[in-house]
């Protein structure tokens, strides 16, 4: 016990840190998933997922070192209980099967997935905190503060807050639309009637729509359908191989303005009439039954 205990510590600490790191590759993803899944303004959360990310790897590094291990431990069972109760009310709102981006986009884990694990963790802490004075050998404490510190300037360093221009363009019109690249073959969003689907590439939800846009005809809605995928290359590759939608009009984006006009929610339907966005469903709100409706195909 005298080695175990100590080395439970450590790698429980390891496991924090780890989980800290893991969200900064691509930072982007974590901050979709606190945007969609959280409800964040998408101005705020660049700021908050740093954050949370920091402190993340501060409790790590704090118990890792042993650095006031009780209270650390304490802090870490904070976290743990929260993001569980959070996740638990996302499984019984139907949310269950989204990444929680626990550990980023390197290791998926869904909603049940995500509270077992927690609950382990929990246990491990529990255990901890009531053998704390034998975890608490084998420490360096002065290693838990210095690198925290140290944290801060390496996280924002390697990856800075995003800019904005002075004239971002986050309202949701034509302009922000016709910036994806479709075929040039296609009519213009500012002729007639069109349909466009924003979606992102890890996004459950967005999967199950189009798996179900794809048994329509492209034939049918060429003219009016325009999906945009947003994510990583290989991602939204994997997306359109599984789902089947390769056959309809797509573009591939990273368009953070975009991200911002709609809110990070996914998956977002506009329908615009004559270079006009006249409405938008997000979430919830969107089904293959609207969009039937919207494409005039019932």
């Amino acid at each position: 016990m005298k080695i175990i205990l100590p080395l439970l510590r450590i790698l429980f600490g390891l496991i924090f840190i780890a989980s800290g790191l893991l969200k900064l590759f691509p930072i982007d993803y974590f901050e979709l998933i606190l945007v969609d899944q959280v409800g964040l303004s998408w101005n705020a959360v660049p700021f908050i997922a740093r954050f949370v990310i920091w402190v993340e790897i501060v409790i790590g590094l704090c118990i890792a070192f042993s650095f006031r291990l009780k209270w650390s431990l304490m802090a870490s069972m904070a976290m743990l209980v929260f993001f569980t109760f959070y996740l638990a009310v996302q499984v019984m709102m139907g949310n269950g099967a989204e990444d929680c981006g626990c550990f980023g986009e390197l290791i998926p884990l869904d909603g049940p997935s995500s509270i077992i694990k927690n609950l382990i963790l929990l246990a491990v802490a529990a255990l901890l905190q009531w053998r704390h004075q034998k975890a608490d050998r084998y420490k360096w404490w002065l290693g838990g503060p210095i690198l925290s510190l140290v944290a801060i300037p390496l996280i924002i360093g390697f990856f800075p807050l995003p800019e904005y221009n002075a004239d971002a363009d986050f309202e949701l019109d034509i302009e922000l639309l016709e910036r994806n690249e479709f075929s040039e073959s296609l009519p213009p969003f500012t002729e007639g009637r069109k349909v466009a689907v924003v979606m992102l590439a890890n996004c459950v939800h967005c999967a199950q729509l189009a798996s179900l846009i794809a048994q329509l005809n492209p034939e049918d809605v060429q003219d009016e359908l325009r999906i945009v995928i947003m994510g990583k290359e290989e991602a939204v590759d994997f997306f359109i191989d599984d789902t089947h939608i390769e056959a309809f009009p797509i573009a591939r984006s990273t368009d953070r303005e975009l991200l911002g006009a709609i809110d990070g929610t996914f998956p977002t339907v506009i329908f615009a009439e004559d270079g006009q966005v006249t409405s938008k469903w997000k979430g919830r709100d969107v089904n293959i039954k609207l969009l039937n409706e919207l494409l005039q195909l019932d």
